[in-house]
């Protein structure tokens, strides 16, 4: 059961689509929401249209004078969308990587923006490093109604499956996916047969999908054909724990060219 979120934001940026989402489930879960502003110090805002909805007038003042007047109006409008959700928010501000990786051991899921623009830290820092789920929000895909599931036969897989169910039972219903990559290289017909037949008892309506061919073609082709309302369940995304499924390059393109939402958990 999920009782606390971190919902992710860099810098002064807060996107109101993981917004949108992380209340949601903590909603759904009666959970409390942690908001971190992530440390970002080269982060500089290229898009000023992006918060012309707050209304500040920023003639006159220094970037950092600036800066904090869009944080702490990001962070009045969120406690606004707490009160509106009755969920329980704290916030932390110019959080630096290794905090939130303490704040990771008692969560049970970090909610961030799928393509976040991070100078000083990348995505793959945080994958990396936390201790808990990562649910990486795009803006396609903001109400899951489907879920792929990346299978390759390994303990780190068959781990994020479960752990994605565990946290999100209400998906079982919904549409999902089995995909394996050129399984007769890796797994064998039967291994395929008995982890398919497990997960439908859980998973009510799953298809089982072979893709065969080019693993970064065929694996963009098929995420491109179910973006909207989507999430994409992978397993161990580490420096020396990247999922077998995810040959060197593969784990990234999935990553930085997927426009479905992202669940990553290790053990």
């Amino acid at each position: 059961m999920i009782k606390k979120i971190i919902v992710l934001f860099i810098g002064i940026r807060a996107p109101w689509h993981i917004t949108t989402f992380a209340l949601r489930i903590a909603s759904q879960n009666n959970a409390e929401v942690k908001a971190v502003f992530l440390e970002d110090e080269q982060w500089k805002n290229p898009y000023p249209g992006d918060i012309e909805s707050t209304g500040i007038n920023l003639d006159g003042k220094s970037t950092e004078a600036e800066d904090e007047e869009l944080r702490n109006k990001n962070i009045e409008v969120f406690k606004t969308f707490c009160d509106d959700e009755k969920v329980q928010c704290h916030f932390e501000n110019n959080v630096p990587l290794k905090q939130l990786i303490d704040f990771s051991s008692d969560s049970q899921l970090i909610v961030g923006d799928l393509h976040d623009d991070l100078q000083r830290y990348s995505l793959k820092d945080i994958l990396a490093e936390v201790h808990c789920p990562v649910c990486l929000i795009s803006v396609n895909a903001t109400e899951i109604k489907n879920t792929i599931l990346l299978y390759d036969g390994s303990d780190d897989a068959l781990h994020a499956i479960t752990t994605y169910g565990n946290l999100f039972p209400k998906l079982y219903a919904e549409k999902s996916y089995l995909v394996t990559i050129n399984p007769n290289k890796k797994l064998k017909k039967e291994e395929r047969e008995s982890i398919a037949a497990s997960l439908e008892q859980k998973f009510s309506n799953l298809q089982v999908v072979s893709l065969t061919g080019n693993p970064e073609q065929k694996l963009i082709e098929f995420l491109d054909e179910h973006t909207e309302n989507t999430m994409v369940v992978m397993g161990a995304y580490g420096r020396s724990a990247i999922s077998r499924l995810f040959h060197p390059g593969l784990s990234n393109i999935v990553l930085e060219q997927a426009r479905t939402s992202l669940f990553v958990a290790h053990g």
